[in-house]
């Protein structure tokens, strides 16, 4: 009896230490989910990937956009072009860097008021050439920190011999830095970052090429022609490859954003005024598809808005043109589907 006994207890023990079965439910066990790591540090007005210790403040450039200023230095290094009209029927390019700062950046052009404004929107350092009165009221009030040519004309601003002035004036990231440090201005804090999105399956209809206009000057008219091995966007300035003038490189961009503002001239010059507050309709290109959305001003920057909702950019550059509501997409872009 005392045998069974420790039989029994024996069975009973070898049951209990047997791992419990699942019970069965008619299903697979679901599999282990591997979950992105949204930690990964990524540059933030490009959206690619970084070094996780990088930390720099957006740099905005005022360039100058007058065929005999193209082509230019420091396109290709840009994260973000805004494109505006200025007097005279001309663009003036608005340069944001902060993912790369060139050695080479040029030719720099008088400020305007709405490109401090657009500068602000990212903390930007802002540096330009010259600029308009209401700019320069703007400048002296403190609203953004800054270096100008007019005062340092020939030390953190140097003039090229191969072009004639008022297209060959070029600095670059030392004499940016010196010029922050003389001013007393820190360059280590980062912008805050634009959304992104995590894959190319966009809304939208598609597009091979398009063409953004300002007047009936065709020396301001581009056309954006779609690589499908870059995913990006070819620019071209009346007929004419955009290239970088340090590198040779094509300007490829990922996103180009089309916003309607209203324009109205302010003084005898022909100086402008440029509603980018009140928001208006935008055209979206990236990812070989387009789409009309609008826009609004979150916090001084132009941001794409679809049903209420911010629209998330591709990775990689942006190009930003600013046109007259007046004249409007009708008139002023092409599509080529």
């Amino acid at each position: 009896m005392k045998y069974w006994l420790i039989a029994i207890l024996m069975v009973l023990l070898v049951v209990g230490c047997t791992p419990k079965q699942e019970e069965s439910t008619g299903h697979s066990p679901p599999e282990e989910q591997t979950v992105p790591d949204s930690t990964e540090a990524v540059y933030p007005l490009t959206g690619e990937a970084m070094d996780s210790d990088y930390s720099q403040r957006a740099i905005a450039v005022v360039l100058n956009n007058h065929p005999k200023a193209r082509p230019q230095s420091g396109l290709e290094e840009a994260d973000i072009v805004y494109e505006v009209l200025a007097e005279g029927g001309i663009t003036r390019l608005l340069a944001i860097y902060q993912s790369e700062l060139p050695e080479r950046i040029g030719p720099i052009r008088s400020a305007r008021d709405y490109h401090i404004d657009l500068a602000a929107g990212y903390n930007s350092f802002f540096v330009a050439h010259g600029y308009s009165p209401e700019a320069l009221a703007m400048l002296d009030s403190g609203v953004i920190d800054h270096i100008n040519g007019i005062k340092y004309d020939g030390q953190l601003f140097l003039r090229s011999s191969d072009r004639v002035a008022p297209h060959n004036s070029y600095s670059g990231e030392s004499l940016i830095r010196e010029g922050a440090l003389q001013n007393g201005v820190s360059l280590d804090e980062s912008p805050k970052s634009m959304p992104f999105m995590d894959n190319k399956d966009v809304a939208g209809d598609t597009v091979s090429s398009f063409t953004v206009s300002y007047n009936d000057d065709p020396s301001y008219s581009s056309t954006y022609q779609y690589n499908s091995s870059q995913n990006r966007f070819i620019r071209y300035n009346n007929g004419e490859e955009t290239i970088d003038a340090e590198t040779n490189n094509s300007i490829a961009i990922s996103n180009v954003l089309v916003l309607e503002a209203d324009h109205e001239i302010v003084d005898q010059e022909g100086r402008l005024t440029v509603d980018l507050i009140s928001g208006g309709r935008a055209l979206l290109f990236h990812n070989a598809k387009w789409k009309e959305i609008s826009w609004r001003n979150v916090e001084g920057r132009m941001v794409p808005y679809d049903n209420g909702i911010p629209v998330p950019m591709t990775q990689g550059a942006s190009w930003i043109h600013i046109i007259p509501s007046s004249e409007g997409f009708s008139s002023l872009v092409t599509i080529n589907e």
